[in-house]
C-alpha cells in the first residue's frame, strides 16, 4: 500500500466509524499526513451528532488505531484557525505549501551584475519588498507617484493653494485625475466581435471595505468597520497633510466616508447583476456622450489610452455593464463639490500605493482587516511578498513554480477526467426529459467546443517570451525603493493590458490566471476550464491512489467548472463564448424552474450564531455548479468502474468495508473542508458567490440521490432529504 493509501486509511477509518451514528451531520476536521518534510496536510470531513463534538469523537475512534493513525487525533486536538488567517481549509493548506515554495525559488535566484532579465527583476523586487517594514518611511516616493497621477496636492485643505479649488464644475476634475475610482474599466475578449477586444465599462468597485457597510454605516453591526475605515482615512490624509489640524482632519475624513456611501448606494448588488442581458448596453462613445453630456468620457478614456500610444475617436465600441449605475453617477457627480471628488479619488489612489509607504498607514490597514475579517495577527513579511510578486508577475513565478513542481501525471489524469465528465454531461443532456431538441443540439456543441487548460500555457517556459510580457519595466536599481519598482511593474501591467484594445483576441495567449495558483475557472466569454499546476496535488490529487478518491476530488472541481458553462450566467454565451440568446423560451423557462429550486433550497439556510440567512440568489451560480460537479464525478467514476473494472473497486488495506463509492464521497467532502471566523463568515453571506463550505458539503450530497443509497441514510436521518424537495439541473 501506498504511503498516500496509508494516510487516507486512517482518515477514513474515523469518517466512517462516525457515519454510522444516528442522525449525522457531515460537517469537517482536519488531517495531517504524517511524516514528510512538507508535512503536506490533507482534509477530511466529520460527522455531527446532537451530544458529540467532532474532535472528541475524532480521538475516541483514531485511539484504537496505530500509533502513526494517531498522529491525525493529535493535530484535531489542537487544531485552530492560524492567528493570521480568518480561514483555514484545504485550500489554504495547500496554498501555504506552494508559497512555501515559492518562497524557496525566489531566495535562490541569482541576480548577476549587469542587464537584468526578467527574472532578475522579480528578485530584486521580492528582496527589496522583504526590507521594507525595517526602512523609514517613504514621504518622497509616494509623492512623487502622486504627483505623476495629477494628485500633488492631495488633500486640498482649507489652507491648500491648487487649482482644484478653482474648478466649477465635475468634469474638469475628471480631465485632471481620470475616472478610476468612479467607474471600473477594462480590455477584454468583445461579447459579440469575439475575435476582438474592446473596451469595457462598469460600476465602481470596493476593495477596501464592502458596498453594504458603505451603505449601512450607522447599522450597529457596522459600527467598528466604519469607525476603523475611517481612522485609515485620517492616516491617510495625514500622511501626505502633516500640518492639517484635528478638527479638519476628521472633517475631511468623515466627508469622504459620506461620499463614498452615497456613490455605493448608487451601485447594483451583485444578485441584481446575474441576468447578463440586464446590464448589457453595447454602444459607442459618441452615442454615451450625446446621452450623458456634462461626463467627458472621450477625454477621461483617453488619458489613460494615451499610456499605450493609443487615441480613441467617437465612434469607439464599448461595452457598458452598469448603464443604471452610470446615468445615476452623472446626475449626482453634477452636484457634487470639485473639492471633495478630489479628494475622493486621490484617496483611492493613495490605497493603492500607500502600504507600501508609510508603517502608519500599513498599521491601519490591519486593525481595518481586524474589524472584518476578524485576523489577530499579520502574516510574515516574506509571505505578504510572496503573494505580491505571484499577483504581479503570475507568468513568472509559474515559470518557476512549474519547473520545480509540474506533474505529468497529473496534467494526464485531468485530461483523462475531462474527457470522462464531458461523456457524461453529454449523455445527460442527451437524455434529459426537459430541454428541446434545438437547445439539446446547441449544448452539446458548447460542451465538445468547451477547452480546457491545464497547468500552464504552452509559452509558460519561453523566456523569451516572458521577458517581452515585461518589457517596459527598466532595470531595477537594487537600491531603490520597493514602491518605485512596483509602481513600474503595474504601469507595465497596465500598459499591456490597454495594448490589447488593437490586437486580435487569441485563445492561446489569454490565460486568466497563473500557474502557482490553488484554485480553478472557467470563462463563459472564451468557453474554456483554468486548472493550473497549483491545484493538481495534495487534497485535489494524488498519484497512485485509487481513481475513486481522485475522482470524487480533483473530478468534481472539474465537473464543478464544467456545469458552470451551464450555469445561470454561463448559459447566456455560445460555445465560441458569445453573448446569445441561443435558448427556446421554453426550455429558459424550465431552466429557470430548476434554477429558482437551488435558490429556494439555499435561501431558506439560516445560521443561527450569526443570525444570518444565506443569499440563494447571490449563490445560485456556484450551487449550480457544486451539485452538478459531484453528480457529473459520481456518474463517470460508476461508468469507469463498469467499463473498465467490471465494477469491482479498488480497497485500502484494513478498510475493505469502505466501498471505493464511499471513499468518492469522503474525498469530495475534503476538498471544500474549511473553518472561518464568524467576521469573515458573516461577510462572506453578504457578497461571495460561494456558499459557506458547510453547505458545499452537506446540500449537494443531500441532493445526490446516490449518496444516500451508498450510505443508506434513514428518512430520519440528516443527511436525509424527501425526494420531492431534491434540487437537480444537470
Amino acid at each position: 500500500m501506498s504511503r498516500q493509501m496509508a494516510l487516507f486509511a486512517a482518515q477514513a477509518q474515523w469518517a466512517f466509524n462516525w457515519s454510522r451514528a444516528p442522525n449525522v451531520r457531515w460537517r469537517y476536521l482536519t488531517a495531517q499526513r504524517p511524516g514528510g518534510a512538507l508535512q503536506t496536510r490533507l482534509l477530511t470531513f466529520a460527522l455531527h451528532s446532537s451530544g458529540f463534538t467532532g474532535t472528541s469523537m475524532a480521538v475516541r475512534t483514531l485511539s484504537r488505531l496505530p500509533e502513526q493513525r494517531l498522529q491525525t487525533a493529535r493535530w484535531l486536538r489542537r487544531s485552530r484557525i492560524p492567528e493570521k488567517k480568518s480561514s483555514y481549509g484545504s485550500f489554504h493548506i495547500l496554498n501555504d505549501e506552494l508559497l512555501k515554495i515559492l518562497r524557496g525559488l525566489l531566495d535562490r535566484i541569482i541576480v548577476r551584475e549587469g542587464t537584468q532579465n526578467v527574472l532578475g527583476k522579480l528578485a530584486v523586487t521580492y528582496e527589496a519588498c522583504k526590507k521594507v517594514p525595517k526602512l523609514p518611511d517613504r514621504h518622497d516616493v509616494l509623492f512623487e507617484i502622486m504627483n505623476v497621477s495629477a494628485l500633488a496636492h492631495w488633500p486640498v485643505t482649507r489652507n491648500s493653494v491648487s487649482d482644484v479649488n478653482r474648478m466649477k464644475h465635475y468634469a474638469d476634475v475628471l480631465l485632471k485625475v481620470g475616472m478610476g475610482a468612479l467607474l471600473r474599466y477594462d480590455v477584454a475578449r468583445d461579447s459579440k466581435n469575439i475575435t476582438a477586444h474592446v473596451i469595457q465599462i462598469d460600476q465602481m468597485t470596493f476593495p477596501v471595505i464592502g458596498r453594504n457597510q458603505l451603505i449601512h454605516q450607522k447599522d450597529k453591526h457596522n459600527k467598528r468597520i466604519i469607525a476603523a475605515y475611517k481612522q485609515l482615512v485620517q492616516v491617510a490624509l495625514k500622511f501626505m497633510a502633516p500640518k492639517i489640524s484635528a478638527s479638519e482632519l476628521k472633517k475631511i475624513a468623515n466627508t469622504l466616508v459620506s461620499f463614498e456611501g452615497k456613490l455605493a448606494n448608487l451601485t447594483a448588488s451583485n444578485e441584481e447583476r446575474r441576468d447578463m442581458w440586464s446590464i448589457y448596453h453595447r454602444t459607442t462613445i459618441t452615442a454615451l456622450q450625446q446621452k450623458y453630456k456634462s461626463f467627458p468620457i472621450l477625454g477621461v478614456l483617453n488619458k489613460e489610452f494615451i499610456k499605450a500610444d493609443i487615441v480613441l475617436t467617437e465612434d469607439e465600441t464599448i461595452e457598458v455593464y452598469a448603464l443604471e449605475y452610470y446615468k445615476k453617477m452623472v446626475k449626482f457627480l453634477e452636484k457634487t463639490n470639485p473639492v471633495t471628488l478630489f479628494n475622493f479619488i486621490g484617496l483611492r489612489v493613495m490605497f493603492t500605493w500607500a502600504a507600501h509607504a508609510s508603517k502608519s498607514i500599513r498599521d491601519a490597514f490591519f486593525e481595518l482587516r481586524k474589524a472584518t475579517s476578524g485576523i489577530q495577527k499579520r502574516r510574515p513579511r516574506w509571505e505578504e511578498c510572496t503573494v505580491l510578486m505571484n499577483r504581479a508577475m503570475k507568468e513568472i513565478t509559474g515559470y518557476l513554480y512549474v519547473k520545480e513542481k509540474f506533474s505529468p501525471e497529473a496534467k494526464s489524469e485531468v485530461e483523462d477526467l475531462v474527457v470522462r465528465l464531458k461523456e457524461v454531461f453529454q449523455e445527460s443532456v442527451a437524455t434529459n426529459r426537459w430541454m428541446d431538441k434545438s437547445t439539446k443540439a446547441k449544448a452539446l456543441l458548447k460542451l465538445r467546443k468547451m477547452e480546457a487548460k491545464i497547468a500552464y500555457p504552452s509559452w509558460g517556459l519561453n523566456l523569451d517570451f516572458l521577458e517581452g510580457l515585461y518589457n517596459n519595466v527598466p532595470q531595477l536599481d537594487p537600491k531603490s525603493a520597493f514602491l518605485t519598482m512596483w509602481h513600474h511593474i503595474a504601469a507595465n501591467n497596465g500598459k499591456k493590458k490597454l495594448e490589447k484594445l488593437r490586437q486580435r483576441y487569441k485563445r492561446e495567449l489569454d490565460w486568466i490566471a497563473g500557474a502557482a495558483l490553488v484554485n480553478a475557472f472557467y470563462d463563459s466569454t472564451s468557453n474554456e476550464m483554468v486548472y493550473p499546476s497549483g491545484i493538481l496535488q495534495g487534497v485535489f490529487y494524488q498519484y497512485g491512489l485509487p481513481r475513486s478518491l481522485n475522482f470524487g476530488a480533483i473530478g468534481a472541481v472539474v465537473g464543478h467548472e464544467m456545469t458552470h458553462g451551464f450555469d445561470d450566467q454561463g448559459s447566456q454565451f455560445n460555445h465560441n463564448g458569445r453573448l446569445e440568446q441561443w435558448w427556446s423560451n421554453r426550455t429558459r423557462a424550465r431552466f429557470n424552474e430548476k434554477a429558482d429550486c437551488f435558490r429556494r433550497q439555499y435561501g431558506r439556510i439560516f445560521v443561527k450564531k450569526l443570525n444570518m440567512t444565506l443569499n440563494g440568489n447571490n449563490t445560485v451560480g456556484e450551487n449550480i455548479a457544486d451539485n452538478g460537479g459531484i453528480r457529473l464525478a459520481f456518474k463517470a467514476y460508476n461508468k469507469l468502474l463498469r467499463q473498465k473494472c467490471d465494477e469491482v473497486d479498488t480497497r485500502l488495506h484494513g478498510l475493505e468495508h469502505l466501498s471505493g463509492k464511499k471513499l468518492f464521497f469522503i474525498a469530495n467532502a475534503m476538498v471544500w473542508c474549511n473553518l472561518s471566523r464568524d467576521k469573515l463568515l458573516k461577510y462572506l453571506i453578504q457578497y461571495d458567490p460561494h456558499s459557506p463550505s458547510r453547505y458545499r458539503i452537506n446540500i449537494p450530497m443531500k441532493n445526490t440521490k446516490a449518496f444516500s443509497r451508498v450510505f443508506g441514510c434513514r428518512p430520519r436521518s440528516a443527511m436525509h432529504i424527501d425526494p420531492k424537495e431534491r434540487c437537480t439541473l444537470w
